[in-house]
């Protein structure tokens, strides 16, 4: 009996400590005291059915328990982010049992380890979905339409704001935006892939056209540069133009990572 009250104290705080986790990476905020708030929230759940209190006053402590374990974990202030940070807490809260309490219900009686297991599991889906969404929310954040004018011809497409991106031109000292073979080859359809990824471009078919060495963000040890006629850059109804540009042909795969063909210098925020 005494090994059963432990074990069931030590998956309490285990599942309280992946909701303050999942709370904390959710809202982007480190949880600070998170082991002990899990602790307090175990004891007061392992301690309320021996008071064999009714179902209002569970709830009323229930709710009780979760805003401490919350001001213990995060900021107050601003109040109006605190309640929203309350809301998430209260709904992984929700979520995990729920998902206890669902697998209970098509298995029957589950034992300890098999609540902790779908616990685990809830929070490494969880953690998964958490990191996909930030992700897509960073990408937003940092995404602006682009618009690139060379050769008589006009470009549109998303281009993500990197401030690792610091790559300088030595010839023009203009600060380079990167862009994949595919926003190059509507600017130079006669260019083929192969052609391009082998650097066999011949400079002088591009405006101020030649090869910078380069060991960051883009593959090789050189790439290819050249001079666009313009560069606008839209954020909401506001648009900012830019002349003479250099642009950097990268084959360094970050379409792949960032979902962008065009990778901005942070001299362009």
């Amino acid at each position: 009996m005494k090994i059963l009250i432990e074990l069931s104290l030590c998956i309490n705080i285990l599942i309280n400590f992946f909701i303050i986790k999942c709370t904390s990476k959710c809202i982007d905020k480190k949880a600070r005291l998170a082991f002990l708030s899990a602790v307090i929230g175990g004891l007061v759940a392992l301690i309320i059915p021996i008071f064999n209190v009714g179902i209002i006053a569970n709830i009323v402590i229930q709710i009780l328990l979760s805003l401490s374990m919350c001001l213990l974990s995060f900021e107050i202030k601003p109040f109006k982010k605190f309640l929203i940070t309350y809301a998430i807490f209260f709904g992984f809260t929700f979520l995990f049992g729920g998902a206890c309490y669902g697998v209970s219900n098509i298995f029957g009686q589950i034992s300890l380890l098999c609540v902790l297991g779908v616990a685990t599991f809830v929070y490494i889906i969880c953690v998964l979905v958490i990191k996909h969404q930030n992700k897509l929310k960073r990408l937003k954040q940092f995404s602006f339409k682009v618009a690139l004018f060379a050769g008589g011809k006009v470009i549109e497409e998303e281009g993500f704001l990197d401030s690792g991106n610091v790559l300088y031109d030595p010839v023009t000292k203009k600060p380079i935006i990167l862009i994949t073979y595919d926003i190059f080859s509507k600017l130079k359809p006669d260019i083929n892939y192969m052609t391009a990824y082998c650097k066999k471009i011949d400079p002088k078919s591009l405006t101020n056209g030649h090869y910078v060495k380069i060991n960051t963000v883009a593959s090789g040890t050189s790439i290819l540069v050249f001079t666009a006629d313009k560069v606008e850059i839209f954020e909401g109804e506001e648009k900012k133009n830019f002349e003479n540009v250099s642009l950097g042909l990268s084959f360094s795969g970050f379409d792949k990572a960032l979902g962008r063909k065009i990778l901005l210098h942070r001299e362009f925020a």
